[in-house]
């Protein structure tokens, strides 16, 4: 039986509760900051919302974390940066960063990222090798002059058969191949016109190699079937598609910056021009050559840098239908938004100027993605 309670004492048992809650602009700085360390990018800019004293109280600065397998255990893309005597890793979408001490790593440059968390980096003229980042696994490669090499790929993870690494000069006359289990790269000479390839990591799908050329076109070549050329083959590549029509109208040289990315088997690229505050992306029908403008990317994040692309769900609310850049500014990430056709970041817009935030952006670094799934992965010999 529910017990009779008289009006007059719950009256007086609310009164009591109503004075005991404390108005949301008094909460302890200490208990927001502690709230906001749970919260991702999207959440923590409505956190900073809910009351004008808030904005004040929370201190919006980059959460710098301990040195821990969890971080990169997180799902999203992370932005990994080789320097001078240590790594930088930087998370976005929950906006924090970790400091890595790779010893050997010390003066490198890191020059591609795929397959999860690898990375491929040269170290000298001819040193290069494969480090993976949350096992700490080296992969001696064979000596390669590296000194003309502008672009490279590889095909999959480094401890499977099959894998391939691609690197080629900024003309792309001399591109190199390497096997899993070869002792030697395998040189290639093409005789054709100059055309220079784009500053950004080529795409391999498959048994094929797309790259991004300069001008805004692509080729396309099956490196499985070099070994059959004859000596007065004169193209590398047998696909080949111009420039998306709208960037034919552009000035010669007005690209100043473009990315190459894959997502479920189409390419999308990625343009920057100088004069524009837009960022325009386009998808290639590899089988028809055709181009078609993408006006937005629905539920899908997608994370442009020299080193690497990638293009995946968005698991955060908020998080979709963008481009984050390489780059930060006051400790949070800066992205492109289809919805508005801005620069952002989580926290405020950015100035329309592009030169101001697009420029600086540091070539040693790419974006990882370390695979949900436990794995022990052991050194090998390549």
């Amino acid at each position: 039986m529910e017990e009779h309670i008289p009006d007059t004492v719950r009256e007086e048992e609310e009164a009591e509760v109503e004075e005991e809650k404390t108005p949301w602009p008094d909460l302890l700085p200490e208990l927001l900051d502690l709230v906001s360390l749970h919260l991702s990018a999207p959440d923590f800019s409505s956190f900073r919302r809910v009351c004008t004293s808030w904005r004040s109280i929370t201190n919006p600065v980059l959460r710098l974390l301990p040195p821990s397998a969890d971080f990169f255990r997180r799902g999203t893309p992370i932005l990994a940066t080789v320097h001078d005597d240590f790594c930088s890793f930087f998370d976005p979408i929950h906006n924090a960063a970790l400091r890595a001490d790779f010893p050997e790593l010390a003066g490198t440059r890191l020059r591609v990222a795929g397959a999860g968390d690898w990375l491929l980096l040269t170290r000298g003229k001819q040193g290069v090798f494969f480090f993976n980042v949350s096992e700490r696994v080296t992969v001696p490669l064979p000596d390669l002059d590296m000194f003309a090499i502008d672009v490279v790929c590889f095909s999959g993870p480094p401890d499977t058969p099959g894998c391939t690494v691609i690197a080629a000069t900024h003309s792309l006359r001399e591109i190199y191949s390497l096997r899993r289990g070869e002792a030697a790269w395998t040189y290639h000479e093409f005789e054709h016109k100059r055309s220079y390839a784009a500053n950004c990591a080529p795409v391999m799908l498959g048994d094929r190699c797309y790259m991004l050329r300069s001008r805004g076109d692509t080729v396309g070549f099956d490196y499985k079937e070099w070994e059959d050329l004859g000596d007065d083959d004169c193209y590398y590549h047998d696909m080949y598609a111009d420039r998306p029509e709208p960037l034919r109208k552009w000035r010669r040289g007005r690209i100043d910056q473009c990315f190459l990315a894959e997502d479920g088997g189409e390419l999308l690229a990625v343009f920057l021009g100088y004069d524009e505050t837009r960022v325009s992306v386009f998808g290639l029908d590899v089988g028809a050559k055709t181009w078609r403008k993408v006006d937005r990317l629905e539920n899908k994040m997608m994370f442009i840098s020299q080193g690497s692309c990638l293009v995946v769900d968005a698991v955060v609310r908020g998080t979709g239908n963008k481009i984050y850049l390489p780059k930060s500014r006051g400790g949070h990430g800066m992205f492109y938004s289809f919805a508005t056709n801005k620069f952002h970041t989580f926290l405020d817009d950015l100035p329309r100027k592009r030169s101001e935030f697009i420029k600086e952006v540091k070539p040693s670094c790419a974006w990882i993605q370390v695979p949900a799934g436990a794995r022990n992965i052991k050194p090998f010999t390549w």
